[in-house]
Formats: C-alpha cells, structure tokens, sequence
C-alpha cells in the first residue's frame, strides 16, 4: 500500500455501513489504496481535509439527522477548496441527494438527484469508451435503484446512461476537472449486489486512478 490518503464519510438512515464497506473495499484494494471510512460528518474539515488526497462521500444531505443538512456552509466550502486546490473528489450514488441546491458543495458536484424508483433490474450503457474511468468496462445489467439526477451537461463529462423501458434514461455517471481537482460520480450504490458487480468494480478502480491522477 502506499501513503495515498483516502477519506470515506460514509452511511445514513437508508444505507448501512457495512455494506458500504464491503462494496468499495474491493475497488481500492485494486487500486493498492488504503480508506479510512467514518459515519462522522463531523471529520470533513478544511484541516482534515489538508490531511486528505482522496474523499468519497456515500452518504445524502440529510444524513441520519432528517431533515436537517448534516453539511455546514463551512464545510460546504472546505470540500470545494479541497477539490479546487487539486484534491480527488468520488461522490458516489445519493452523494447528490438532498444537499443545499446553491452552495459550494452544489457547485463542485456538478449536480443533483431528482428521484428514484424501486430497486429493480435495469441496464447501464457506457456512452464514453475514450475516458480512463470507464476502460475496458462494457454495458452491463444491474440489481439497484435507477437514480434520475440533473447535471451540469455543459462542464462535465457524460460516460454512462441507466436505461429502463417504463422509467426512461438518465445520466449515470460522469467525470470532470474542479479547479485543479478531479471529481467523479457514479450512480449505483444501493444494493451490495451493485456494488459488486463486476463491470462497476473495474470502473470505481479506475475512478479512484483517475482522480488521484494516476491515469
């Protein structure tokens, strides 16, 4: 392992930690990293996050205090220097759900969940074979909840679509520079099975490289 520093606030009333857990470890131990994960959102600090090369936020805006934000302005704020000064930013499923829809935290994700139907069956298209995030990773079918979301198609870059024949298309992963940062989000997260699905695991992998510029 190297000395890579790597930063998981993780879980809330929907999603359990250690199914987190279990579904990203594999991806980083891929990637030859180490993750400290905390259900804290207390530890998201400008000086934690000096301590910081790589944060993944698994968890939405409400954490497991509804329906107040857990997130502060400051913290808000601290994640958006952090990424903007070069820092690796992987907000990953409902990392979009529920936060302030005009602050930094807004701004530097690039986007906002909408909605979602129940978890079922439905298929993920790779819309961007060129990008590192999504090498070698092919259209695969999937066991989890099918996130609708908005997103800042003009300064990001679109590499996947879910794909449902009753519920419709949406945007299910993208990937952009912040600043002097990389952030990536991608949607599926629900169901261990998701995590683990093959396809994904090689794209998280390859997410973390890219946003810690190893690729």
């Amino acid at each position: 392992m190297n000395k890579t520093k790597s930063l998981g606030l993780i879980a809330d009333r929907y999603h359990e930690a250690d199914y987190i857990k279990k579904g990203l470890s594999p991806a980083f131990n891929a990637a030859g990293l180490e993750i400290a994960f905390s259900e804290d959102g207390q530890k998201i600090s400008a000086a934690s996050l000096r301590e910081t090369d790589l944060l993944v936020i698994f968890r939405d805006g409400n954490g497991f205090d509804q329906p107040e934000h857990w997130i502060t302005p400051q913290q808000e704020q601290a994640i958006a220097d952090f990424v903007g000064d070069g820092g690796a930013f992987l907000p990953l499923h409902n990392a979009l759900a529920l936060y302030p829809k005009d602050g930094p935290y807004r701004e530097v994700t690039a986007g906002h969940f909408i909605r979602h139907p129940a978890v079922r069956e439905f298929k993920v298209r790779v819309t961007n074979q060129e990008h590192p995030v999504t090498a070698r990773v092919n259209d695969y079918t999937t066991q989890d909840e099918q996130h609708f979301i908005e997103c800042d198609e003009d300064r990001v870059t679109i590499l996947l679509h879910s794909d449902d024949p009753e519920e419709g298309s949406s945007v299910a992963g993208y990937a952009y520079e912040f600043g002097k940062g990389r952030v990536c989000w991608l949607a599926q997260g629900h169901t261990i099975e998701g995590l683990l699905q093959p396809e994904y695991q090689i794209m998280l992998s390859n997410a973390i490289r890219w946003c810690l510029r190893q690729t």
